[in-house]
């Protein structure tokens, strides 16, 4: 059957692990540091997401007319696509630049500010 001195070592072993000091000791503000990077962190993932569902929602704000020209008025796909071809430097660039100002303004900006606003609030300022 069960061996029951076996338990009672290990409540032995348990109860000395707890009554014993740790070799190591925390900063006075380690929850505090902690707590500021684990906003950080939560805010940045906040940030990407939100990004992520603004270029999903410009992509199919682009697409719907794009679909409808090929379904209702049928418009010729691959003189669009030659188009885009001869044009891909200027179509490039205005991706790029659309991408990265979202990306800015979504992202990098609010995630500058909020930590900032951290940094001001650990300096007790009365404003």
């Amino acid at each position: 059957m069960l061996n029951e001195e076996k338990y009672f070592e290990v409540d032995d072993l348990l109860d000395e692990a707890l009554k014993t000091d740790p070799e190591f000791q925390l900063s006075d503000n380690f929850a505090d540091v902690l707590a500021e990077k684990m906003g950080r962190r939560f805010a940045w993932e906040q940030y990407i997401r939100e990004f992520l569902i603004y270029l999903g929602a410009i992509i199919g704000l682009l697409a719907v007319p794009f679909t409808i020209q090929l379904v209702f008025f049928g418009a010729n796909w691959q003189e669009w696509l030659r188009l885009i071809a001869n044009n891909s430097s200027v179509v490039i660039g205005i991706l790029f630049l659309v991408i990265f100002i979202l990306f800015a303004d979504r992202v990098l900006l609010r995630y500058f500010m909020h930590r900032s606003a951290g940094k001001l609030a650990s300096y007790n300022l009365p404003f």
